[in-house]
């Protein structure tokens, strides 16, 4: 369930983030603010206030306005200019958000190829005094608009602070950088070199253009997205590794219970089980009980359990030839053999006559005819008295399913068949 959540969280930031990124740079982030007469008051200034006489005045055309003035070259910096004021008092506007300013100037002026100068006047208290409206920052540009060029868009990193004011005002360094988070006045303004003559400004658009989100801060928020989603999700697969430890563990130590319970039960089984008297190996009745509990624990658990069905080659020809006596002892050193070679899980069992079956939990079929093969080759290849060859041929079965005893036990007995028709001294399954 947690991969195919992953999944479908990949497959969302990956649709978001490229959406992200097209959008941006489609425009989707674009946001401007342009100067009108609703948001902004428009006055002309010029050089009267200095001891000059240039006369200027604004007239209004639709959307636009044309400063005229008629520079006469009788102040120390004759000049005029329209002052946009964007708010009354100190209190101004942040166009720190924004990265270029769009203005649409016609300038016709008595000298050739003749710069407009543009102020973007930022307050700021730590160098600004109120009743000192020269003291605001002289954020400045300089360029040559011309006439009908349309909108000059300028980054507004190419605003320098300007030095006479640095100078004036003892601004420290640390200060005297451009600073447009308080600008409250804007100041479209004839050059630095005017001589007498007739100027016009006509100021058709001044914009800004900015964005609402960076670049960079959509690449933090997508790396931060990404970030909580792995984060998120390295969470939620330890807390489900943790539940799967948890029930892991319980089911151990359920097994652990189990296995407890059912070593007692052999406890006691070895220490009440009736035992063969010839043998001393367990009988029938002494592993009815174990089987039913032993095959109901394999079935729940699924935990494997194969079975052994041994029977001595030719053992009626021993009897016959050397008297019973001699066959007692050759199924009680036959017994005492096995015995050795076996687990103490396994069990061993008289079945009957010269059959023995031993039972195998927790065996599967390939493990149980390796036992089988061995005890085959130990029989075989065993010292017996008299110096007989003894051989047994052996049939393996291993519980399927629900399997019955009597079913698994048959097929044991059809291996054995199996095993005397091709020859006897074999293993089949």
């Amino acid at each position: 369930m947690i991969t195919q959540y992953l999944r479908i969280t990949t497959y969302f930031l990956i649709s978001f983030t490229v959406a992200s990124y097209l959008w941006y740079h489609l425009g989707g982030a674009n946001k401007e603010f342009v100067i009108t007469f609703q948001n902004a008051t428009f006055k002309n200034i010029d050089d009267t206030s200095q001891g000059g006489t240039t006369k200027s005045k604004i007239d209004y055309d639709n959307n636009s306005l044309t400063l005229s003035c008629s520079i006469e070259n009788t102040a120390r910096w004759p000049f005029c200019e329209v002052a946009i004021e964007l708010t009354e008092g100190i209190k101004g506007i942040d166009l720190s958000q924004y990265h270029s300013i769009g203005l649409d100037i016609d300038y016709d002026s008595a000298v050739s190829n003749e710069r407009v100068r543009v102020y973007l006047r930022n307050y700021d208290p730590a160098y600004s005094d109120k009743n000192d409206p020269v003291s605001s920052k002289f954020n400045a540009i300089e360029f040559a608009p011309g006439r009908g060029n349309g909108l000059h868009v300028i980054p507004m990193q190419a605003f320098q602070v300007l030095s006479w004011w640095i100078a004036d005002y003892k601004v420290p360094i640390e200060q005297s950088g451009p600073q447009f988070d308080n600008v409250t006045i804007i100041e479209v303004a004839t050059g630095s070199n005017v001589k007498s003559g007739s100027y016009t400004i006509k100021l058709n658009k001044v914009v800004f253009f900015g964005d609402w989100v960076s670049e960079s801060a959509l690449l933090r928020l997508n790396i931060l997205l990404w970030m909580i989603t792995a984060i998120t999700f390295l969470g939620l697969e330890r807390w489900r590794l943790r539940c799967n430890l948890k029930v892991v563990e319980q089911r151990t130590k359920q097994l652990r219970t189990a296995n407890q319970k059912l070593y007692k039960k052999s406890l006691a089984f070895e220490a009440l089980a009736f035992k063969d008297p010839l043998t001393g190996t367990k009988n029938r009745r002494a592993v009815e009980s174990w089987l039913h509990d032993i095959l109901e624990y394999s079935r729940d658990n699924n935990q494997p359990f194969s079975l052994l069905y041994l029977d001595i080659d030719h053992f009626k020809l021993i009897n016959d030839s050397y008297g019973h006596h001699k066959g007692d002892e050759i199924l009680q050193e036959f017994a005492k053999l096995v015995n050795q070679r076996i687990r103490k899980s396994d069990v061993f069992v008289r079945w009957g006559g010269e059959e023995f079956i031993i039972f195998c939990p927790g065996t599967a079929l390939l493990g149980a005819m390796g036992l089988g093969e061995l005890l085959r080759s130990i029989t075989e290849n065993y010292l017996w008295c008299d110096d007989l060859v003894i051989t047994c041929s052996i049939g393996v079965a291993e519980l399927e399913g629900s399997e019955s005893f009597e079913s698994l036990i048959q097929r044991a007995d059809s291996a054995l068949y199996k095993a005397k028709k091709y020859g006897r001294n074999r293993v089949e399954a």
